[in-house]
C-alpha cells in the first residue's frame, strides 16, 4: 500500500448522523461513515459515480422495500 499523504484544509459539504463528506484543497473528497469511522478518499469522478450508485439503490429500495434480501459474496 502506498504511503498516505496529508491533505490540506477541508470544506465540509454535508454531515449527518450517518455520513460526513468534506473536500480538501486538492479536490479530493473524504467520505466518512460515522458508524464505523471509516474514511474513503475519492477523486471527484469516483465520488460522482459512487453517489450516483447509492442514489440508484435508495430509489430502488423506496420503490420496492422487499428488494435487497439476496446475499452476494
Amino acid at each position: 500500500m502506498p504511503p498516505s499523504s496529508a491533505c490540506g484544509s477541508h470544506t465540509e459539504l454535508v454531515a449527518n448522523n450517518a455520513i460526513r463528506v468534506t473536500r480538501c484543497a486538492c479536490g479530493t473528497f473524504h467520505v466518512t461513515l460515522m458508524a464505523s469511522g471509516v474514511t474513503v478518499r475519492m477523486s471527484p469522478e469516483v465520488f460522482r459515480g459512487a453517489a450516483a450508485g447509492l442514489t440508484a439503490v435508495v430509489e430502488r429500495l423506496d420503490e420496492a422495500p422487499h428488494l435487497g434480501g439476496a446475499t452476494i459474496n
